[in-house]
């Protein structure tokens, strides 16, 4: 089990009382291990019950406003005496207000990010070892794809989730850190360590898929344009999928950073001269 420490405790997780607390105390002790149902049919189901009722009152309005004989009633709110009109729109004014609220609370849960698979496998296969709670009381467990947990502070990527798995398998971590649980299977990692290995990785790669065409196209010989534009295709797409899978990259920063890349291939072919034969020139050294 895989986690970034952030929240002290001040005390062992596993010194807490099994159950509840010793629950809660895993879940504080870091954001990986914050995750709670969202309850989205539930929501759902209240916000259809009150549209309904909503819908009802509104057909209920319009039938007494087509039935009113009197102009002035419907002209002037100040001068209106049709006390069922009134009841109705006082009904409809307070349905609306919490039906206004339950949406807006529901629409911010649905703004949070749901957990990582390997987080819910973490908390799952913590449940499963400690179990805190009896079994009844598990069962929001089963509904996985219904989890919400808070906004990381840093965007996590394929990359990042990697170089946490080769942390844990090669036991590199802040050992620091263990002190939190006496259980072995949770690993508490830096952040800031692991952005670093990150950044040094990404840094690595991208210096060697720029180098690499580079080394290639200079071999090339003029003439072979074909296995010039084979090339530049070829590392493109590497570097366009390198982008879309590793980082967090939005679309129009693919477009723009893969466009840029294939830019200075091709600038780089138009740099390399020749004798207008295909032959490429080398510089020489004249001794005199």
């Amino acid at each position: 089990m895989e986690t970034q420490f952030k929240h002290p405790l001040d005390k062992v997780i596993e010194q807490y009382p099994r159950g509840y607390p010793r629950l809660a105390a895993l879940q504080g002790s870091d954001h990986a291990f914050l995750m709670f149902r969202r309850f989205t049919t539930l929501h759902s189901r209240i916000l259809l019950l009150s549209q309904e009722e909503l819908c009802r009152l509104e057909s209920r309005l319009t039938e007494i406003d087509d039935a009113e004989r009197t102009q002035l009633y419907i002209s002037s709110h100040v001068h209106d005496e049709n006390e069922a009109r009134r009841e109705v729109l006082r009904e409809i004014r307070e349905k609306l207000r919490a039906y206004d609220d339950d949406v807006h609370r529901f629409f911010r849960l649905c703004c949070y990010m749901a957990p990582s698979y390997d987080n819910i496998r973490s908390f799952s296969r913590w449940m499963d070892s400690e179990k805190p709670l009896i079994e009844p009381e598990t069962e929001f467990l089963k509904n996985e794809d219904d989890f919400m947990a808070p906004d990381r502070d840093v965007d996590e990527s394929f990359l990042e989730e990697a170089v946490e798995k080769f942390a844990r398998k090669y036991g590199v971590g802040n050992r620091r850190e263990h002190h939190r649980s006496s259980d072995p299977d949770l690993h508490y990692y830096s952040v800031q360590r692991k952005q670093t290995a990150v950044r040094l990785v990404l840094t690595f790669l991208a210096s060697t898929l720029l180098l690499m065409p580079t080394i290639i196209l200079y071999s090339v010989t003029v003439q072979d344009k074909t296995a010039r534009l084979l090339v530049i295709a070829a590392f493109t797409l590497i570097f366009a999928v390198v982008i879309a899978t590793l980082t967090r990259a939005k679309r129009h920063e693919i477009f723009a950073s893969t466009a840029a890349f294939s830019a200075v291939l091709v600038v780089f072919i138009g740099s390399i001269p020749s004798d207008g034969t295909g032959t490429r020139l080398y510089p020489t050294t004249c001794i005199c």
